[in-house]
């Protein structure tokens, strides 16, 4: 979809809301955004870090007061008060020697008995970090209760440098933590030297996020541009507001353009919603859906910073077929309220309204239909001269003074203009052809006006590639549009178009230019969960994502009551959808158990969980069944009904050291899962010799279970193994150590198996829609990138580390859809609409260089400090994926290899420059 950023501003200050983070920490690196959180006065139940300065060492023994050590034994480390000569006395915490694997491994600055802190309350957690020869890349924070070993609120992580950083955090405390209770701790997980200074935390009075983009009252007229559609459908998205999943939001405008019908100027949109065709929202997790969306809402891009309280008026004309077709004019306030007002529709041009008042510093506006409260059939409305603004304060008591009208429609400004593509998510797949796209250019004045300004185009560098000044002549009262063909022909990658009108407002287009990967073909990529929307299994087909990892086919779902015959209909909605669209599915079984058949006391399981329903019945699936027989047949019949469709199940997900299956804080243990895994492993094969089992622990390589795994000959029960992953911002370079030791290990038995990371979460977004930025959970935001190019590059630079260690596939994490106007940062590739990331055009370039196979021949060892890895593809070609380490060096290109950059684009000149951003040899 269309940015039209500089119609929107971007506050310098932070407004931070309490209403919908409750529970999580946030991460801001620099402070060079300030930040609108004053220091709470005498917060009560607050008692501040203890020599956060590390200047205080009175007993003379070297280690700074208050502080200390934590860890396994088999971790070297040592803790000291340091002089560093920029900063002072500072705290140096050396790790000489790591053991892995275990809960405790660890190198960890801590302080009990110190912290306290009070449920509810907003805490700011500053310090300042740096780092040398730091294997593990980052550093994690956190504040425990100790007694219950619980999180107080605080959980996040960093990546210190070679130089000094400021890292600031906010929390809210989930608990009334005594100091005695506490532990604030600083840890990593590797050999290497973290030094700290100026740690501490701070009440604060409150806290509200950021929204963006914003789109501010220009003073006068109507807050929304192109109001009347007369520039097409730019800065528009439609939003459904009852969508059961979490991961299904609609995520593509609906409607189009219409040009017969007009209330203002030559143009409407046009929005059709029919109760026998509606759009379905499927997901795949815990209570699958496929859910007919009965009201789609098209809304402005951006939200209008309000005063709350404040009244305002949203209005437009509007006309349907059938007369009578149920509409909404609704108001979404950020992490707050809907508002909306039902209207109805009519043969002729009718004006619609509602007045409200602002509940939340942020909202935005929009209108629809909406079937949900009647059985009309549905139909078409169209939507024109959409109008919002401030309701004008009251003339005053003079006696005749006029009232102060709101004008009937007014545009935003008399000229406007934008650009567009007409490409789903602006991805082009002819680079012969290049990128094409119009400008469209409307004068709502009663003078002709001449549109002049500047089109441009950057690539993922952000280097400008291509220019163009443009001038526009634009009659009164109408509109004009301009085509651009053949831009850039034959240059792959990632681009954003930009429009720069002189003297007005501008936008910024995101697009790209792929080779689409083969239809049919095999591939090593794929998603953990399917997309909710077609076009996007298509969009993602063509960057090679064409293995999809499912979640539905549940046993509860299939057989929910003991002895009932099995039934398939709800995973055949997930799963046949996928088939359908040629997709290749890996059928995960994530759950041991249905609800009648575990072997726990559920009661057990209810007060384990206090009480909430569906972390109880989710949990009362994760325990072993009663009779592994009945297991079984579940297992048979889920293979025998998928037979000749599915190649792949996958048993179980991250069994053992998380609540999903066999959790071990119910006394489950490895062999559990190998008993399962055997049982499993037997059943399929029973019905399909040919059916790949893949199981394992779905964890790091080095975790204490993986290795449980492996030791204790579960790799037998499987035809592949299974690990996840969601690494640090540090460099991917930091894990090479862990894989390869993990494939050594396999290979040492003598069962080497193809390994699937059937999870894998790398995250940024350039235009976040929510400051300060997170991807998602903590697990995901931990694994977010400072730039959407570092994700492009950790993307390959994984691919590389992971295939050099057996690893076959790569699923990222996940296929999921943001709503309208939030982040949808965590489907990794896709912003509203289908919109590219960076991190979408290097995958094509990988997948499409890498192919479905490959085999790792070795690694270059020189020149030191350059990372080179050699795969032989399956059509017979060597391709070397590197790069550097850090800074830069020039290489020259071997006789007979072609090199090619990030974005697969042929690079020319006589010697290769080698830096952190990947590069390709092809020979």
């Amino acid at each position: 979809m269309n940015r039209m950023k500089s119609v929107f501003t971007r506050w310098s200050v932070l407004c931070l809301s309490v209403s919908g983070i409750i529970g999580c920490g946030v991460w801001v690196k620099t402070i060079s955004t300030v930040l609108a959180a004053e220091a709470a006065p005498q917060a009560p139940g607050f008692q501040a870090v203890f020599n956060g300065s590390f200047d205080q060492d009175r007993d003379g023994d070297g280690v700074p007061d208050g502080w200390a050590t934590a860890g396994r034994r088999g971790v070297v480390q040592k803790l000291t008060q340091f002089t560093d000569p920029q900063r002072g006395k500072v705290a140096r915490l050396q790790c000489t020697q790591f053991e892995s694997g275990f809960p405790d491994s660890h190198a960890m600055l801590a302080q009990y008995d110190r912290v306290a802190v009070q449920r509810g309350q907003w805490y700011q957690v500053r310090l300042w970090a740096r780092a040398e020869n730091f294997e593990a890349g980052a550093v994690s924070i956190s504040l425990v209760n100790r007694r219950q070993w619980a999180s107080a609120g605080l959980e996040e992580s960093f990546c210190p440098t070679e130089r000094w950083e400021e890292f600031t955090f906010f929390f809210q405390a989930r608990q009334n933590l005594r100091a005695e209770d506490g532990r604030l701790q600083i840890w990593f997980t590797g050999v290497g030297t973290l030094y700290l200074d100026d740690v501490e935390i701070t009440p604060i009075k409150e806290f509200r996020l950021q929204r963006q983009p914003l789109l501010s009252w220009p003073g006068q007229g109507n807050i929304i541009p192109n109001s009347s559609f007369e520039c097409g459908g730019a800065g528009w998205g439609c939003f459904a507001p009852d969508v059961p999943s979490w991961g299904g939001a609609l995520f593509q405008r609906l409607g189009q353009l219409d040009s017969s019908q007009a209330h203002h100027g030559q143009h409407s949109w046009r929005l059709e919603l029919r109760r026998e065709g509606l759009p379905v929202s499927y997901f795949d997790y815990f209570d699958p859906s496929a859910a007919g969306l009965q009201c789609v809402v098209l809304a402005h891009e951006g939200w209008v910073p309000a005063e709350v309280g404040k009244k305002y008026v949203l209005s437009a004309y509007v006309r349907s077929d059938p007369p009578d077709l149920p509409g909404l004019l609704l108001i979404r306030h950020a992490d707050g309220p809907m508002v909306s007002q039902p209207f109805t529709g009519a043969e002729k041009w009718t004006k619609v309204e509602h007045t409200f008042t602002a509940q939340r510093p942020f909202f935005w506006a929009g209108l629809g239909i909406d079937l949900r409260r009647s059985q009309h059939p549905g139909g078409r409305l169209w939507i024109d001269a959409v109008q919002l603004r401030p309701v004008p304060a009251p003339a005053g008591p003079s006696p005749g003074q006029p009232e102060t009208k709101i004008a009937d429609h007014q545009p935003r400004h008399p000229v406007e203009s934008t650009v567009e593509t007409d490409r789903a998510g602006n991805i082009f797949t002819d680079p012969a052809a290049g990128l094409a796209f119009r400008l469209r250019g409307y004068n709502a004045g009663p003078q002709p006006a001449l549109l002049r300004g500047q089109l441009s185009i950057t690539d993922y560098l952000d280097q400008p590639v291509w220019q163009q000044p443009v001038e526009l002549s634009l009659p009164a009262g109408q509109s004009v549009q301009k085509d651009f063909t053949g831009v850039l022909p034959g240059r792959l990658g990632f681009f954003r178009i930009r429009w720069k009108p002189d003297n007005a407002e501008g936008q910024s287009l995101r697009a790209a230019v792929i080779q689409p990967y083969p239809a049919g073909q095999d591939s090593a990529f794929g998603m953990n969960h399917a997309f909710s929307w077609e076009f996007l299994l298509h969009l993602g087909h063509q960057a090679g994502l064409c293995w999809w990892r499912d979640w539905s086919c549940q046993w509860r779902l299939v057989q929910p009551a003991a002895g009932a015959p099995f039934d398939f209909s709800i995973p055949d909605g997930q799963i046949l959808r996928v088939l359908r669209a040629g997709g290749q599915v890996l059928v995960l079984l994530p759950f041991p158990t249905a609800p009648w058949a575990t072997d726990v006391d559920p009661e057990k399981v209810r007060a384990h969980t206090q009480g909430q329903d569906y972390l109880f019945r989710r949990t009362l699936t994760a325990m072993k069944p009663r009779r592994m027989d009945l297991f079984s047949e579940y297992v048979r019949q889920t293979v025998r009904h998928y037979q000749g469709r599915i190649t792949a199940i996958e048993i179980l997900n991250e069994p053992l050291y998380t609540i999903y299956a066999l959790p071990q804080s119910f006394g489950y243990g490895t062999a559990d899962y190998i008993e399962m895994l055997r049982t499993a492993y037997q059943a399929a094969k029973s019905v399909n010799p040919n059916c790949l089992v893949v199981g394992g622990i779905g964890a790091w390589p080095d975790s204490r279970f993986v290795r449980e795994f492996i030791e204790q000959d579960g790799l037998r029960w499987c035809d592949v193994m299974d690990l996840h992953m969601y690494p640090h911002a540090g460099a991917p370079d930091a894990y090479e150590k862990a894989y390869w030791e993990c494939w050594q290990r396999m290979q040492a038995r003598q069962q080497a198996k193809p390994i699937w990371m059937t999870e894998l979460g790398i995250y940024a977004d350039d235009d976040p829609a929510v400051l300060p930025f997170r991807a998602g959970d903590a697990a995901m935001s931990r694994s977010q990138r400072p730039d959407e190019l570092r994700a492009a590059a950790d993307l390959v630079k994984f691919a590389a580390v992971l295939g050099s260690a057996g690893v076959q596939k790569i699923f990222y994490h996940a296929g999921i859809c943001g709503a309208w106007n939030e982040s949808s940062a965590g489907n990794v590739f896709f912003e509203y609409g289908g919109a590219p990331r960076k991190m979408y055009a290097a995958q094509a370039a990988l997948a499409r260089l890498l192919g479905p196979q490959f085999t790792f021949l070795g690694k270059w060892t020189e020149p030191a400090g350059l990372q080179a890895f050699r795969f032989r593809t399956g059509d017979g070609k060597e391709l070397v994926i590197l790069w550097r380490r850090t800074g830069q060096i020039e290489l020259p290109i071997p006789a007979g290899y072609q090199a090619l950059d990030l974005m697969g684009n042929p690079m020319v000149q006589p010697a290769l420059r080698v830096g952190t951003i990947p590069v390709y040899l092809v020979k």
